[in-house]
């Protein structure tokens, strides 16, 4: 009986093996017929116009980091504690000057002013009614009817009444300028740069409110090292390159800093960028934009260049096509900081790395 029992276990047992045997040997593909593959041969591309990479020998440029600034700009602050009642200008909006920027609740200042102003119109009935009291005294004393004593105490009462007068149009003045500290107005003709309260904060001295700045007085700050400065001079033209802009343009210095600073041994030059019809209508200038000052030297030195029509560039990368006997080899390339020059009115581009003096190179 145990053997009769035993032979049907034997039996699944085997059948599982031959099943996983054929089940591994469907995955590995015996059962199947092999089928050559054949990969078509890369054709490669051949190269139409080319150049030849060339050295020249250019003169040095050096180039110096900078940013564009607002020669006038403000930063319209609160002068007393309260609640902004309205802010009525966002960032971007340009404004003209004396327009109201933001509102700050004022009750208990109007309230004030009005209370000086029945301060001062008392005061002044005070003071008419001691001058004709002086009058009428003074008038007395001469009939002799009245003692000296008498046109002394009038004089008084009226000096008195003045100084009051005095104090009562001072109060009045002070409590319309605090008055006026509850509307901020823009000091000139300018842009809106920051918003830095909404209706409902909580003004205090000294808090930030609006920032702005005049877009006309914007100019390019570099920080030249000393080597470099004697290659400036008030009136001279540089080339400024906006990265923003992807663009170079003319910058004529303004200003130089006569104060280096200590730790950088660098002095701030300051240019004006001439837009002129070299900006496109889309290309505006904002304060905090980064630039490069190109300062040309007076010595020179070897460098490699390729026509700007063989550089193809993707995102940051740069590339050109080199001619080869198989076909075209794509090489990544590293550029100068230059922003380019010009040989026999067709622009260059100096090449730091990627190719060798003599390589061929495919245009675009």
């Amino acid at each position: 009986m145990a053997n009769m029992s035993l032979k049907p276990r034997i039996f699944t047992f085997a059948a599982a093996i031959v099943g996983l045997v054929v089940i591994f040997t469907l995955l590995a593909g015996t059962w199947v017929s092999k089928v050559e593959q054949q990969i078509d041969p890369v054709v490669p591309q051949r190269a139409g116009q080319t150049a030849v990479v060339t050295s020249f020998e250019l003169p040095e440029v050096r180039f110096f980091s900078g940013q564009m600034e607002p020669r006038q700009e403000a930063s319209m602050s609160s002068r007393i504690t309260a609640r902004v009642a309205d802010v009525l200008v966002e960032a971007g909006d340009r404004v003209q000057q004396g327009d109201v920027l933001v509102r700050l609740e004022n009750d208990d200042l109007s309230a004030r002013v009005r209370q000086q102003q029945q301060t001062l119109a008392a005061a002044q009935a005070r003071v008419n009614e001691a001058r004709s009291n002086f009058q009428r005294v003074s008038a007395l004393v001469e009939q002799g009817l009245l003692p000296s004593a008498a046109l002394d105490e009038a004089i008084a009462q009226r000096d008195t009444t003045e100084a009051e007068l005095a104090g009562a149009r001072e109060g009045l003045s002070e409590a319309q300028t605090s008055e006026s500290f509850s509307v901020i107005t823009a000091p000139f003709d300018a842009v809106i740069s920051d918003r830095g309260v909404y209706t409902g904060d909580t003004a205090a001295p000294g808090m930030q409110l609006i920032r702005l700045y005049q877009p006309e007085s914007l100019r390019f700050e570099a920080w030249v090292s000393e080597s470099a400065l004697r290659f400036i001079q008030p009136g001279k033209v540089f080339s400024v390159t906006i990265d923003a802009h992807e663009q170079a343009y003319s910058a004529v210095v303004t200003e130089i800093v006569p104060a280096a600073d200590a730790a950088s041994r660098s002095f701030v030059v300051r240019l004006s960028i001439d837009m002129g019809a070299q900006a496109q209508p889309q290309q505006v200038m904002y304060p905090g934009m980064y630039g490069r000052l190109a300062v040309r030297q007076d010595t020179k030195r070897e460098r490699l260049g390729v026509p700007a029509g063989a550089v193809e560039t993707l995102g940051q990368l740069h590339f050109v096509q080199v001619v080869k006997a198989q076909g075209l080899e794509r090489r990544l390339v590293r550029l100068g900081e230059t922003s380019g020059f010009v040989v026999d009115g067709e622009q260059w581009y100096e090449v730091v790395s990627g190719v060798q003096k003599g390589d061929t190179i495919a245009l675009r």
